[in-house]
């Protein structure tokens, strides 16, 4: 399941592998570790671990030093997603970096999730945003989407439910 109330973020590999990293926690900066932000966890959890290293060989990804917001552009280029889990000045959200084409693994697991991951925004009071990037790396026409069911909507992935409270 995507479940991504209590992590970080979630990779999710053209094949409809995922691998999730950090720990979501809502406190003061200086009661944070490395585990509690993005970039760091994604190393620690992922960057070294033989399911990403096969996915370097597979998608040419490279893991640099760039933010993971950065990197997620890249890979959603190369065919991974990446689902964020983040919060600042706006409040907690859940997002994702989305290739423009979707793997049908991907969109399996997508419309898999879609009540587990509408369930979870609806519980946590969270708001959902979503970006699309093309093939080479830029954003897709109309990329920037708010809410749940309108990326759903502009991926054409279908909605198991959209009844709730």
């Amino acid at each position: 399941m995507l479940d991504i109330e209590n992590v970080n973020g979630i990779i999710i590999a053209p094949d409809g592998s995922f691998r999730k990293f950090g720990v979501y926690k809502d406190a003061p900066f200086s009661e944070l570790s490395e585990m509690n932000f993005h970039d760091s966890a994604f190393r620690i959890e992922v960057s070294n671990s033989k399911w990403f290293k096969k996915l370097k060989r597979k998608l040419n990804i490279n893991y640099n030093n760039e933010n993971i917001h950065k990197q997620g552009m890249g890979w959603a280029a190369d065919g991974a997603g990446l689902l964020i889990h983040g919060g600042g000045g706006d409040g907690e959200f859940y997002g994702v970096i989305a290739p423009l084409h979707l793997s049908n693994q991907q969109r399996i697991l997508f419309e898999n999730n879609y009540n587990f991951l509408k369930n979870q925004i609806i519980k946590n009071d969270v708001y959902f945003e979503a970006v699309v990037i093309d093939d080479d790396g830029n954003y897709a026409d109309d990329a920037l989407l708010f809410g749940l069911e309108n990326f759903y909507d502009r991926m054409g992935l279908q909605m198991s439910n959209r009844h709730f409270r």
